[in-house]
């Protein structure tokens, strides 16, 4: 008995040493990535990808948790929206919404008590808007998680997809069951409504992803008239691009759809796992993924957002992650001196 609790002892004594050697944690090296590839100017960067929790940190605390039992990692399960404020990540997930407060290395998860089936989600400097399409009612909170109001009930069936309009004080909502597009006020007051089931301009067959840009204009993606949908501030008509195939310009499962500080337009596609970058007039710039599990690439990517950094967010559904890329602009043109 004395010998085995000696060798169990050196044991001990010989795992910690191998700890106490061994890094803080491991940083897996982030690939080099850019679309399109040289020789053309690159446009699009790949930045890193978010897993779970751990990633909110600075460090892994892996070795601290093994030797002191820290909570593990929680990871994503299905994730579905992203919004982003600041240096706040916010993801609906099966039941509840996963934060990530990367200033300060903080994780929760909040909204367990009341969300079912969370999908589209949007924030603002003070409040998080959560479409719960369940509940079939839309979910505000503070950003620090505390349930604050809801609002919906009885007015959207499925709301997939929100965008909030911060200069107008409005909430984009999309209802993908009624193939209405709904504006709200930040209080959740209904203003007024765009489309309904069809193929003609202004109507919807399964709204999904919806955008605002700068101007107040609406970008709609009509999922099963596999194209895009732009309005004005009111909710007029102004045009629309795509069509189903397989050919640059064309969707087969659009998605989401983001904005950039360029008024670049980005439509992101489950089936051809990836995102098309378009012009105003709806020409094809430039595609960046594929389907499959690396980095930069994609299976069933559900949503896209772009931050005021144009970083930009792209949940991965199946690879249960966020990847995060970052859209190059072009330097500013200095002002040639004029000669006197």
């Amino acid at each position: 008995m004395i010998c085995t609790r000696s060798r169990l002892f050196l044991l001990l004594l010989t795992f910690l040493s191998v700890l106490s050697c061994a890094p803080k944690e491991y940083v897996e090296k982030v690939p080099e990535m850019y679309w399109p590839l040289p020789p053309e100017k690159p446009r699009i960067k790949f930045v890193n990808l978010v897993l779970g929790s751990a990633d909110a940190k600075m460090e892994s605390g892996k070795i601290k948790s093994l030797l002191f039992g820290v909570e593990g990692d929680v990871r994503f399960v299905k994730p579905f929206g992203a919004a982003v404020v600041g240096q706040k990540l916010f993801v609906t997930d099966i039941g509840g919404v996963y934060s990530f407060d990367f200033a300060k290395g903080e994780f929760k998860i909040f909204g367990r008590d009341e969300l079912r089936v969370p999908a589209g989600i949007a924030a603002t400097d003070e409040r998080v808007y959560v479409g719960d399409v369940a509940r079939k009612r839309i979910y505000v909170y503070d950003t620090s998680g505390r349930l604050v109001t809801s609002f919906g009930a009885g007015m959207v069936d499925a709301p997939g997809g929100i965008a909030v309009d911060k200069i107008r004080g409005r909430l984009i909502v999309s209802d993908a069951r009624n193939n209405v597009v709904d504006i709200f006020n930040t209080d959740g007051g209904l203003i007024s409504s765009i489309g309904s089931r069809g193929r003609e301009h202004g109507e919807f067959n399964i709204p999904y992803g919806v955008a605002v840009d700068k101007e107040g204009r609406i970008y709609v993606v009509d999922s099963g008239n596999f194209r895009l949908q732009i309005f004005d501030q009111n909710g007029k008509f102004l045009k629309q691009f795509g069509g189903v195939g397989t050919s640059p310009g064309n969707f087969a499962r659009p998605k989401g759809v983001a904005v950039d500080s360029d008024g670049n337009i980005y439509v992101l596609d489950a089936a051809f796992g990836n995102f098309q970058i378009f012009d105003f007039d709806g020409n094809t710039l430039l595609a960046v993924g594929n389907t499959g599990v690396d980095p930069g690439e994609f299976m069933l990517p559900s949503s896209i957002y772009i931050d005021a950094q144009d970083r930009i967010y792209i949940t991965d559904q199946i690879n249960k992650r966020i990847q995060i890329f970052q859209y190059l602009k072009d330097e500013p043109k200095k002002e040639q001196a004029v000669a006197r």
